[in-house]
């Protein structure tokens, strides 16, 4: 009575045809209404079939008698389930008419499965196979309610650990956090445990008890030989430990040395970031053999392996190699470090990350271009902010050739001193460069603090010198133009007789 009673409880749970928003299966409102009737009926059905398993052989009933009481509540169990797979596929049916939404793959594949066992109980019991019909026909009921029974226990833990742990349902979480990823691993776990109970269950009237599947379990922790290599539950489990203590050892050890060693020592900020990102590399190495030890793996046959792959990595994976390798490259020699700009192949911007395969440059209009590592080592790289971090202020001026020099290069020099960005040193200075049609050039250099703030120290100073210029009644030559136009006829040309006379010039023929 107890167990009809589970039974009843958890269909109406699922149905909840009274209460559609407590409903969690994916059920649709017509199903659950039509349905409603199933779940009493079904734990009333689990009481006969116990009841006709234990009275006959309390009250010492015939063998026939038992054989006629087990074919009637075998074919009463059909008669239920085939009124609600009926139901269930008029239903499905009328709502693919409607051009309703289809229902879920895995119920057509239930109903179906579960007709065809249908169809086999009855064929066997019309053939006389009674207890072979009633054994599908109670396995048929004892699989739906203990799939029935998973799904529930399946929601409620998920549900649990994610009310629990979780943060996204908080107002004022800012996002994913350690809390959540613990809400998401321990129900994973839950579940998984739920599904191996319920496969326990489903195997156990076929003789598969809960101590044989522990005995195919012991078998895996004896281990599994891989080669020489063995691979033992406990082992992989103490790897797995190792692993992730040494790599979170490995994170906060770097974290010091970024945060707290590093910046006391003499270190630039591209080198410190060099620095710690080696050790990084360093500590996972480590961490990964310290794992394999503890897995039972000896380093010689990590090489062994290693050798084995070497040939698919040099075919398959060179790049990356190289670009790793590379990486490596740029962290020791430092040719270009984190902070400079660099100008590669039309790519000109400042970098901002040198990671293990690529390296990200920070363009002028603010994106990010990810660069392959093997790039600034196989190719011509100009860094201009390696040697000399200051930046060159050029500019050139042409005036005509009647302009008072010496007037012009008082003015260009006070509009350099003038401007704060400018350098006292080296100092600012105007060169004649020469004399280009019939124009005086004029070349003045200054330097500032900085490559990136030549451009917009330039375009002040032009702004000033013009002004300047133009208030001193100093102008600015304009470029020579050359005008291109068909010559006229002379009036020569058009009377042939005007040019004869003994003073006359000869005059050449036009020409067509």
């Amino acid at each position: 009575v107890c167990f009809g009673g589970y039974v009843s409880g958890l269909g109406y749970a699922l149905l909840s045809a009274n209460r559609p928003s407590w409903r969690l299966p994916p059920i649709s409102d017509k199903v659950a209404h039509r349905l409603r009737w199933l779940p009493g009926v079904l734990g009333v059905i689990v009481v006969m079939i116990w009841l006709a398993e234990r009275l006959p052989v309390l009250l010492n009933a015939s063998l026939t008698t038992t054989i006629t009481l087990t074919g009637i509540v075998a074919v009463f169990v059909m008669m239920t389930m085939a009124v609600a797979l009926s139901i269930g596929r008029r239903l499905r049916r009328r709502a693919l008419r409607e051009d309703g939404p289809p229902p879920p793959f895995w119920t057509s594949l239930l109903l179906t499965a579960t007709g065809t066992v249908l169809a086999i109980s009855l064929a066997s019991l019309l053939a006389g196979y009674v207890a072979f019909g009633s054994f599908l026909t109670k396995q048929v009921l004892w699989v739906v309610i203990i799939l029935a029974s998973a799904y529930l226990l399946a929601v409620l833990i998920e549900d649990g650990f994610s009310t629990l742990l979780g943060t996204s349902h908080r107002e004022d979480s800012e996002g994913p956090s350690l809390r959540d990823q613990a809400a998401v691993l321990l129900s994973g776990v839950g579940r998984v445990a739920v599904g191996l109970l319920a496969l326990i269950l489903l195997l156990a009237p076929f003789g598969e008890g809960p101590m044989d599947l522990l005995q195919r379990f012991d078998q895996l922790r004896k281990g599994l030989a891989i080669g020489e290599a063995q691979i033992r539950p406990g082992a992989v489990l103490q790897a797995l430990l190792v692993l992730g203590l040494s790599l979170l050892g490995v994170k906060m050890l770097k974290r010091w040395l970024s945060n707290r060693y590093l910046p006391t020592t003499e270190l630039d900020p591209g080198m410190q970031l060099s620095a710690a990102t080696l050790f990084g590399y360093a500590g996972f190495v480590l961490a990964v053999a310290l794992s394999l030890s503890a897995a039972g793996i000896g380093l010689e046959r990590v090489a062994w392996i290693a050798s084995a792959l070497s040939v698919g990595i040099g075919f398959g994976l060179q790049a990356v190699v190289q670009n790793f390798v590379s990486g490596l490259i740029l962290l020791a020699e430092r040719p270009v470090k984190v902070g400079d700009w660099v100008s590669l192949g039309g790519v000109e911007g400042d970098i901002l990350r040198i990671n293990v395969r690529a390296t990200e440059i920070q363009m002028g209009d603010r994106s990010t271009v990810i660069v392959p590592n093997s790039e600034f080592v196989t190719k011509t790289v100009r860094n201009v902010t390696r040697s000399n971090p200051l930046g060159l202020v050029q500019i050139k001026l042409p005036l005509p050739l009647s302009t008072d020099a010496q007037r012009v290069r008082e003015l260009i020099l006070q509009a350099f001193a003038d401007h704060e960005d400018v350098l006292e040193t080296p100092a600012p200075n105007v060169f004649l460069d020469g004399i280009e049609g019939g124009n005086l050039v004029f070349n003045a250099k200054g330097y500032v603090s900085s490559p990136r703030s030549s451009y917009g120290v330039r375009s002040a100073l032009l702004f000033t010198l013009l002004q300047r210029l133009h208030d001193a009644g100093l102008e600015v030559s304009s470029p020579p133009t050359m005008l291109l136009a068909s010559a006229p006829q002379t009036a020569a040309l058009q009377q042939p007789g005007a040019a004869e006379g003994p003073g006359a010039a000869a005059t050449p023929a036009a020409t067509p």
